[in-house]
């Protein structure tokens, strides 16, 4: 699969324009604050539909009301085209001219590694979590319903704690327990082998062979109904469910220790990229096709050793985006197309 054309429309500080894109590598270069990271998170958001926007109506460019990306994609089987139509408080995807929800996007689509993602290590377990329900959501449809479920359940369960109608908890227990147990049998599945691959990446970044990957579980797929009832009192009082998947954390292992607590920010960097290299592997492994790669400010705190892996990555895949406030003359001269971009206005290099 390869983006082919991308169409954009008030999003965010983005000129509208329909660019097209080349397999292989696409370099867009420029000075910082002129719309780079605006482009990949359009790709990113009509690809997969995810956004980290804390509000929808944040990717519409000021004064705009609504915002619109469309992308055409070339596969084995023939074009398709995605698109999403952002507005106040709402979108609406279409996959093939038909409404979709997000949930059947999460395919292989792309994977987006940023200067941000450090702190998928030195940040909250929120943060961790939240990656792996995307990355697991992504592999699996199944998952991807069965966390949306879990998640409404447990909103039930939390209005019933606060209000005090605890008749209705053993309804709740049972459905948080059907659903967790399942969460957790897969999470734990899919974490020994990203952990595997997480760790011969970050080898090959030079961070050595010492990383490894564990769930830390408040409670486990055949204990969690009995661990509800154990935890009412107390939960009764918090007016919270204070145990679950939802409640849980990916715990990064370096050298024996909590990468969180005793990582430097140049260990959480380059564990970061090894995190983001298997879940590319992992998708491609699942889907049976590489996913676009989303290379953002590729040498943003890295030393040449780590910047020249990235690139060797960005080479092998079938499509890359990269952008960077270098021109890249050098490490990359052949087969490469080239955009500059200044105050969200996007050109092929040259023109």
């Amino acid at each position: 699969m390869r983006l082919s054309h991308l169409q954009t429309l008030n999003y965010r500080n983005l000129e509208d324009a329909t660019l097209d894109f080349s397999p292989g590598l696409n370099v867009v270069s420029g000075p910082n604050g002129q719309g780079k990271t605006n482009l990949l998170e359009a790709i990113y958001l009509v690809l997969t539909g995810f956004t980290d926007a804390g509000r929808l109506e944040q990717l519409v460019r000021f004064g705009q009301k609504e915002a619109y990306v469309k992308a055409t994609l070339e596969r084995e089987d023939g074009h398709s085209v995605l698109e999403v139509g952002i507005g106040r408080g709402r979108r609406v995807q279409k996959a093939d001219g038909i409404k979709v929800s997000a949930h059947s996007l999460l395919r292989g689509g792309a994977v987006w590694i940023r200067p941000e993602d450090s702190e998928l290590v030195l940040g909250s377990p929120g943060g961790r979590r939240a990656f792996l329900d995307a990355l697991l959501s992504r592999l699996s449809l199944r998952y991807a319903s069965i966390l949306a479920l879990y998640e409404r359940n447990l909103a039930q369960r939390n209005a019933s704690l606060r209000s005090g109608e605890l008749w209705a908890l053993e309804v709740w227990n049972t459905k948080l327990f059907e659903l967790g147990a399942e969460i957790l049998t897969l999470r734990r599945r899919a974490v020994t082998r990203l952990s595997e691959l997480a760790a011969e990446a970050h080898t090959g970044l030079g961070g050595g062979e010492d990383l490894e990957l564990k769930l830390l579980e408040t409670t486990t797929p055949e204990t969690y109904l009995f661990d509800l009832e154990a935890k009412r009192t107390e939960e009764v009082a918090r007016g919270l469910t204070v145990l679950g998947p939802h409640r849980d954390d990916l715990e990064i292992v370096l050298h024996s220790v909590s990468a969180h607590t005793y990582a430097s920010r140049g260990e959480a960097r380059t564990i970061a990229l090894a995190l983001r290299q298997a879940e590319y592997t992992l998708l491609e492994e699942r889907h049976g096709d590489a996913p676009i790669l989303l290379l953002d400010d590729f040498s943003a705190e890295l030393d040449p050793m780590r910047r020249e892996h990235l690139l060797t990555l960005a080479r092998k895949s079938p499509q890359a985006i990269v952008t960077g406030t270098e021109t890249l003359e050098r490490p990359l001269e052949h087969s490469v197309r080239r955009f500059t971009v200044n105050a969200g206005k996007l050109a092929l290099a040259g023109e």
